[in-house]
């Protein structure tokens, strides 16, 4: 899995873009606008220089539809944790609730709101950076990106929804029906898109329900900035959380980390933690999510932590939690009582 961020992929498709079109990377960085780029060879961008950097590639191609082509470019493995954990969902419906659940991984001044009619499910999208300009390029390259991942994950094609835009772009309609399959209107009340309840139901055809508890972990876990935390522990953690179950030994560990297995125990002990702790926490958090968010068996939850019996699992479990894994299960599954 890539830990590249994600708007550095897009740098890399926009690049790929303008060189079709005959323009090199140093023509691009050479105008007046990104002078803070003059001379750069590599392709990384700062995250808050992205705006500035569409409305020059726009400007430079004169392609008023080079927001939408660059979105039909996303490739969903690119997005790291965030991708494959929508790629293991089970339906559309899941995802987008994937997309409201973590949308600031995917950068700042972004937000979505869903809106439900009797027959649609509608995803308005509100862009708080950049200039006026700025803000209708992020939000034709932004829908044009969900519609791409959509396509994606059902592996088809529907006119069932309809992209709707806030701006005037009118003349350009006929160019933007031969590159999105999604009908358009232009001068609307809001930037959004709008899906048939029908459609939210496809099925994904990556749906997997135990992978989707591990990416959907990665993402808790970047959501709540544990990734920047510079310690072992949390590097472990992490380690741990991919794998999934079948951890490598703290040898393993240490090698990936570049350092000796006894300098690890000894920072660890200094964290005030140690290996097994952290291996008996992440099983924890693995179980209880496979127990609440799928139908695997007790059995087939203990082989995937890596337990070589059942009961040595339940057992683990009630000292973790002081309840088995079916009483979890159950709890989590009753009805929601509201305050």
């Amino acid at each position: 899995m890539t830990n590249q961020p994600i708007h550095n992929h897009l740098f890399e498709q926009l690049l790929m873009i303008l060189a079709e079109q005959g323009i090199s990377s140093q023509q691009l960085f050479e105008l007046p606008e990104l002078g803070t780029f003059k001379g750069r060879e590599t392709q990384t961008i700062e995250r808050a220089k992205i705006p500035n950097l569409l409305q020059a590639a726009v400007a430079l191609t004169n392609d008023p539809t080079l927001m939408i082509r660059l979105g039909q470019r996303t490739d969903i493995t690119n997005l790291g944790t965030f991708g494959f954990a929508l790629m293991s969902c089970a339906t559309l419906q899941e995802a987008l609730k994937l997309l409201l659940r973590y949308q600031s991984i995917t950068g700042p001044g972004l937000s979505f709101q869903t809106l439900e009619s009797d027959e649609d499910i509608i995803l308005r999208t509100y862009i708080e950076i950049g200039n006026p300009l700025q803000k209708r390029l992020l939000t034709e390259l932004v829908f044009s990106q969900i519609v791409r991942i959509a396509q994606i994950l059902t592996n088809r094609v529907t006119n069932q929804s309809e992209l709707r835009f806030s701006h005037d772009d009118a003349s350009s309609l006929q160019a933007y029906k031969a590159i999105l399959s999604v009908p358009t209107k232009f001068n609307q009340s809001h930037s959004e898109l709008v899906v048939s309840k029908s459609i939210i139901k496809s099925k994904i055809t990556s749906s997997n329900p135990v992978a989707h508890v591990i990416f959907q972990q990665q993402c808790e876990d970047l959501l709540r900035g544990l990734n920047r935390i510079e310690n072992f522990s949390a590097a472990i953690r992490r380690m741990l959380i991919q794998a999934g179950g079948e951890f490598p030994d703290i040898n393993h560990i240490a090698k990936t980390l570049y350092v000796s297995e006894s300098t690890l125990r000894r920072r660890l002990r200094n964290e005030g933690t140690n290996f097994r702790v952290i291996c008996d926490e992440v099983r924890n958090i693995l179980a209880r999510q496979y127990l609440a968010a799928t139908e695997l068996t007790i059995a087939e939850i203990a082989s995937l932590l890596n337990y070589s019996e059942p009961v040595s699992f339940r057992r683990a479990f009630v000292r973790w939690n002081d309840m088995t894994p079916n009483k979890y299960r159950h709890d989590q599954r009753l009805p929601k009582q509201d305050n």
